[in-house]
């Protein structure tokens, strides 16, 4: 297990976002894949009110390349433990929710003359909806599962410390189980479902971001080290291109 002392010192090269920059991104992502079903992308206002269209491939590669890349940076300049390439991991859990968002989205299958003119161009668009939930299915729930052990390995690791986090970490399975069960029960309402959905299945990161601040005494969640920031930010601009389509 990863002692107090031990996670201090591979926060302070963790290059990923965590405390209240953490929080920060966790909370603009859900409002921001909430806003899509609205027909409101929160970064595009020349889209608002219009259809909501899947984010191209490119777009989506570059953005993810932003991500994926510091997160596997991190798992390996922290010379971390398997505790800490789980949550390293359950960070990407946005990411790939993201993707499945958008193939989940109503309006995405909802093609009209003006964006696309041909029937091929329709089937093609389409069967990229239909890509982005299959891929997004298969990468969110073993990556949301990542991070729901690596958060509780690491709430474990810290009992009987004067960092122990045991008490409150509990009311995140709870609000999660509560997500759960609304997501099971409104799953006539896409936004509604999905929005408990992101909660249930990525909540586990708010309470890494809380342990790493906590353990680290950093709330503002910046690596202190000038390779961590830049990696940071690397996945804080990754994270918002996952809402911009430079097509629409």
């Amino acid at each position: 297990m990863v002692s107090p002392n031990e996670l201090a010192a591979q926060a302070s090269c963790y290059g990923l976002p965590y405390g209240i920059f953490g929080i920060f991104c966790w909370c603009f992502t859900f409002f921001s894949a909430a806003l899509v079903h609205a027909n409101c992308p929160i970064l595009m206002p020349w889209r608002w009110g219009k259809k909501y269209r899947v984010q191209g491939r490119y777009i989506l590669i570059i953005s993810s390349i932003l991500i994926l890349g510091p997160a596997i940076n991190t798992c390996f300049k922290c010379k971390s433990d398997w505790i800490m390439i789980l949550v390293a991991l359950g960070q990407l859990t946005p990411w790939s929710f993201k993707i499945m968002n958008d193939g989940c989205c109503k309006s995405s299958s909802k093609i009209d003359s003006e964006d696309l003119e041909s029937k091929k161009s329709i089937s093609e668009k389409r069967g990229l909806s239909k890509s982005y939930r299959i891929a997004g299915l298969i990468f969110t729930i073993p990556l949301s599962l990542a991070g729901w052990v690596g958060m509780t390995a690491l709430s474990i690791s810290l009992m009987k410390t004067e960092k122990a986090v045991s008490i409150w970490i509990w009311s995140l399975y709870v609000i999660a189980l509560i997500a759960m069960i609304l997501m099971c029960c409104c799953s006539s309402n896409t936004t509604f479902c999905l929005s408990m959905a992101y909660i249930f299945l990525s909540l586990h990161i708010i309470g890494s971001h809380v342990i790493f601040a906590l353990v680290s005494n950093n709330w503002n969640g910046f690596a202190t080290t000038g390779s961590g920031m830049a990696s940071s930010i690397f996945f804080f601009i990754g994270k918002r291109l996952l809402f911009l389509d430079t097509n629409s």
